[in-house]
């Protein structure tokens, strides 16, 4: 127990840094907030008065917040690089920290709320028990569905629906649904509404809804600007956006109708609440003001602006009471407002905070929000790109900073601004820049990026195509993934060398342990460069499958050459593989006694395999799985990837085989079998796509 008298003696009543989370009990009495700092302060709403201050508990900023349990035993819940549990009386302030590594948590029924613990998630009751976990990767925003599925969005703009074990078991949880797709945006917005009977879920210049139960779509929409803030009803199908252009708009989540537009705030508006008892909503902006409205209204029944003293004054955070007469607000500087309202006094300040930090330049979360969201506005992310390098990045953010510039510079539609984002990234995160450029040339080439972003770094001038393929054994990563990109740039100019380069290199020799690496990631550099030169690397085929089927290649080596023949795509190279497996497959193995013999001994052809196979039918297995990987359109006009799937299956017939297990016989189908099966299948949607004029993906 510790006396909240001794918590708060000689501390500023606003936070000396940037509010992160805002919370508010279900009366209306308590309220807190958390600070990016760590600091987590508690408030006596109905006076405006600051009650209660703890700081270095939390080793990070506070993401969220939230009052679960009994209204008359209020237990806050706050969470961030760790949790803490507080149990909040009139007399005393009780504390404990929970083993858990923190993460964004869900509140259903305000008696549970889910965790991160080692990566994963798990469920926490009230007062601490495991229930079970789920297998998610970086969760973005929590919801809980009616018939008790956990609904997890990810950062990487994936969602899962999970369903917990029953009761108190340990169990793991169990995956109903997922959906997928590139097209992801700030998933962190993701809500659930109509009695948790509806997915929302922002993605790239759209709002997709989905059926909660099943994942299936049920509606999208367009919103006129791209939110940045969400309120979903949770009783109702309904969604309030707030815009980056400071627009506010109302939707009919299972139609997708707009119910009302407008312009509520000079600056994005950066979050939002709604009074779920109601029909009041309440909006903060970056321009410093708050307002509120009735759903559907064409005018604030209620604004606050501030005082203005120096220093940032944008408001970030706002939760509020069930009925709407509480508010509590948090903005960047660190300032906390206590508002309440009434039918007939309005908006009143109840408490009005002052700035007590003072940040120069732009706002980093704002500019990591532009770089993260604008893939396809080149100007307002290269310009973001830059503001952000002008000053220097806090250590806080440099995750976030991380993973937002990788996000531009692999999906960036503009090549300056991918740029701009890679040389960034690099200053900051060398490692993650090498990933990052591999995904990046694997998705956009033929801007002549490679070249000069190697020219940046190296500081030289164009180099000559042999100064490129003679630096590529004695360079890192960082540098080999720009030089062998460059190289591929150049098209089929460089290809002769780099074949030649390629060939000359030993196949292999593993004498020399540290020379055989150094010759491995040699020749996956010059493979790159042959996946980037694309059709124009034809000519290196027949290399290419000397390296795809040697075995003492290093793995991922082989892989290179594999999707590098894929690259190509051509149907001559289609003809090329499909050509071999033929040959292959139609080998016949005579045993001794009979020329289908399996009893894997030597026979008059020599050796053979376990089950009679001569050492050239191996692998061709290898071959089907290139094919397959093969655009759709040079398989449909190969001359030779017919005739070579015809032979398979006569080589292994219907492809259905036995084994013993537990005493009973179990069928399977060959793999190779499979593989034919899906190459004609994709070879049939290609027909059917271009019968019907369009692509087959």
């Amino acid at each position: 127990m510790r006396d909240e008298d001794d918590l708060y003696i000689g501390v500023s009543e606003d936070h000396g840094d940037a509010v992160t989370a805002v919370a508010v009990s279900r009366d209306g009495r308590l309220g807190a907030t958390g600070a990016r700092s760590g600091e987590i302060r508690l408030w006596d709403l109905r006076h405006g008065l600051l009650t209660g201050y703890m700081g270095g508990l939390h080793d990070g900023p506070v993401e969220n917040a939230a009052f679960i349990g009994d209204a008359k035993r209020p237990t806050l819940l706050t969470a961030g690089p760790s949790v803490s549990l507080w149990t909040v009386t009139t007399e005393a302030l009780e504390w404990r920290q929970l083993p858990w590594d923190g993460g964004r948590l869900l509140t259903s029924s305000d008696q549970e709320a889910v965790l991160r613990q080692c990566g994963d998630l798990r469920w926490l009751g009230l007062f601490g028990p495991l229930y079970g976990r789920i297998k998610s990767d970086s969760p973005m925003a929590l919801g809980r569905t009616g018939s008790g599925l956990i609904v997890v969005s990810s950062d990487k703009g994936r969602i899962e629906a999970w369903r917990r074990p029953p009761g108190d078991t340990y169990d793991d949880a169990r995956p109903v649904w997922d959906v997928g797709g590139r097209d992801a945006a700030d998933q962190r917005l993701t809500r659930c509404c109509d009695g948790w009977r509806l997915v929302v879920s922002p993605r790239r210049g759209r709002v997709v809804v989905l059926d909660a139960e099943t994942g299936a779509a049920v509606t999208a929409f367009a919103p006129p600007a791209r939110p940045t803030a969400i309120a979903a009803h949770p009783d109702r199908p309904l969604v309030v956006l707030g815009g980056r252009d400071g627009s506010l708009s109302w939707w009919d989540a299972r139609s997708g109708r707009c119910l009302g537009r407008v312009q509520a705030h000079g600056g994005r508006i950066r979050a939002l609440a709604l009074a779920t008892g109601t029909d009041l909503v309440m909006s903060v902006s970056q321009d410093g003001t708050a307002a509120l409205w009735r759903l559907h209204g064409r005018g604030p029944v209620g604004r606050f602006t501030p005082p203005t003293p120096a220093g940032p004054r944008e408001l970030t955070q706002v939760a509020g009471t069930p009925d709407g007469r509480c508010w509590l607000i948090g903005g960047r500087g660190g300032q906390v407002h206590v508002l309440h309202w009434s039918g007939h006094a309005g908006l009143v300040p109840q408490r009005v905070g002052r700035p007590s930090c003072v940040m120069d330049g732009g706002d980093v979360e704002t500019l990591l929000d532009d770089i993260r969201n604008h893939w396809d506005d080149g100007p307002a992310s290269l310009a973001a790109v830059r503001e952000l390098t002008l000053g220097d990045l806090d250590k806080a953010w440099r995750a976030t900073a991380v993973d937002a510039l990788a996000t531009l510079t692999v999906n960036g539609a503009d090549p300056a601004a991918r740029e701009a984002a890679a040389i960034a990234l690099a200053e900051i995160d060398e490692n993650a820049a090498t990933t990052a450029f591999y995904r990046m040339f694997a998705r956009h080439d033929g801007h002549g990026s490679a070249g000069r972003l190697l020219a940046y770094f190296t500081g030289k001038d164009e180099s000559t195509t042999e100064e490129l393929i003679a630096s590529l054994p004695g360079i890192g990563n960082f540098l080999g993934v720009l030089t062998s990109a460059t190289l591929g740039e150049r098209g089929a100019v460089a290809v002769p060398a780099v074949h030649a380069a390629l060939r000359a290199l030993p196949f292999p020799t593993r004498q020399d342990t540290e020379h055989w690496f150094r010759d491995e990631s040699t020749k996956y550099r010059l493979l790159h460069a042959l996946r980037q030169a694309g059709a124009a690397a034809a000519p290196t085929t027949p290399t290419l499958l000397a390296v795809l089927e040697d075995e003492e290649i290093y793995r991922d080596t082989r892989h290179q050459a594999e999707v590098t023949l894929q690259a190509i795509g051509l149907p001559e190279t289609a003809d090329t593989i499909a050509a071999e497996i033929r040959r292959r497959a139609d080998l016949v193995v005579h045993g001794e006694n009979d020329e289908d013999d399996d009893s894997g001994e030597d026979n008059e052809n020599g050796e053979v395999g376990e089950n009679g196979e001569d050492d050239e039918t191996e692998g061709f297995s290898l071959l089907l799985d290139v094919l397959l990987g093969m655009p759709p359109a040079a398989l449909m006009a190969s001359r030779e990837v017919g005739p070579a799937l015809e032979a398979v299956r006569r080589r292994f017939g219907d492809g259905i085989r036995t084994y013993e297990e537990d005493g009973e016989v179990c069928e399977y189908t060959a793999y190779e079998i499979r593989l034919a099966d899906c190459i004609d299948e994709k070879i049939a949607e290609q027909l059917k796509a271009t019968a019907t004029g369009g692509l087959a993906r």
